[in-house]
């Protein structure tokens, strides 16, 4: 499984120059702008410094803003930028290609199944 997950990884990287982290935090951040980097952190298992060094090298390139929560300056939040909205919007066209990979090799019902099996896989991983 961690070898598929690596080959997509790996496709993703080379056609937008993210890592599998950056986007993760990209993509989180598409759907709730301002989410704490220990939030961040918790919902991905990762350490916070993790969470922390990804997100200084996407500022570093523009793509989001992190900034002290003004109710407690030990939190730190993340922003997107518009460069980084439009880095989002570009992932469509990434994401049509690696489905379209997917399609040429199992049929409907098959790809319906995968994500209802991960689905599980993520929800065990919650526990």
């Amino acid at each position: 499984m961690g070898c598929v997950f690596r080959r997509v990884g790996a496709v993703y990287e080379k056609e937008t120059g993210f890592g599998v982290g950056q986007w993760f935090v990209l993509v989180t951040l598409e759907r709730r702008d301002g989410v704490s980097q220990g939030e961040m952190s918790r919902m991905f298992g990762v350490d916070p410094a993790r969470v922390s060094r990804v997100g200084r090298a996407l500022e570093k390139e523009g793509l989001v803003r992190r900034e002290r929560d003004p109710g407690d300056g030990r939190v730190m939040r993340l922003y997107l930028t518009e460069a980084g909205r439009k880095a989002i919007e570009q992932r469509a066209a990434v994401d049509e290609a690696v489905e379209a990979r997917v399609r040429r090799v199992m049929s409907e019902e098959e790809v319906e199944e995968l994500g209802r099996m991960l689905g599980l896989l993520a929800d065990a991983m919650e526990e």
